[in-house]
């Protein structure tokens, strides 16, 4: 009994100790070390199935959504292909999910290895509107932290629910605050991305 006890104490110590781990590659994984580097040139990297009704609700900018309605055309949440275009070129595209308790994740088409994934939260700003406030650290070549941007999207999803489009600012702090540039007018266009096979 007590090498049991012992094993299970041990099992969860190496399952914590994992945990932290990815949890510590995960706060590594938003390093953008490209975007010093874009920010210089002016042209800035993006980085960037509802379940209840209550959050297709809230997903919808507040219009009600009767239960055993929930459709795509009623929610934001799900799976985006988008594509981000800054004075007409296209400078990311990346899957994009949104999730229904207000948070969004998302992968860039760039080399994981050069970091490709972020988050960011969200809120309804009107019907079919939303506003996205995105953020990531960004880093110089040797890896050190040089601050953090912020992403700040509205989006106006269609009315069948499968395209969104919307425009995005975005603003490049220090480590203190101090703003050191600011990218406005990206447009942005998305696809749902549906179970269809």
């Amino acid at each position: 009994m007590h090498r049991k006890t012992l094993m299970k104490g041990l099992m969860l110590f190496v399952f914590a100790s994992l945990g932290l781990s990815l949890l510590t590659a995960s706060a590594v994984a938003c390093d953008h070390p490209k975007t010093a580097i874009q920010a210089r040139q002016g042209i800035l990297k993006t980085f960037t199935g509802t379940t209840s009704p209550l959050a297709a609700q809230l997903a919808n900018g507040g219009i009600p959504v009767a239960p055993g309605k929930i459709t795509a055309a009623a929610t934001m949440t799900g799976l985006w292909h988008v594509k981000d275009y800054y004075q007409g070129d296209l400078i990311d595209e990346y899957f994009d999910t949104w999730h229904s308790d207000g948070n969004e994740l998302f992968i860039d088409a760039t080399n994981p290895a050069a970091d490709n994934v972020c988050q960011g939260i969200w809120v309804p700003a009107g019907s079919l509107t939303f506003k996205l406030k995105h953020m990531s650290w960004y880093f110089d070549d040797s890896g050190n932290v040089l601050g953090y941007v912020v992403f700040q999207d509205l989006v106006t999803l269609a009315g069948d629910g499968n395209s969104w489009h919307g425009s995005e600012n975005v603003y490049v702090y220090d480590m203190d605050g101090n703003l050191q540039g600011e990218y406005l007018g990206d447009e942005l266009h998305a696809t749902r991305i549906t179970v269809d096979f």
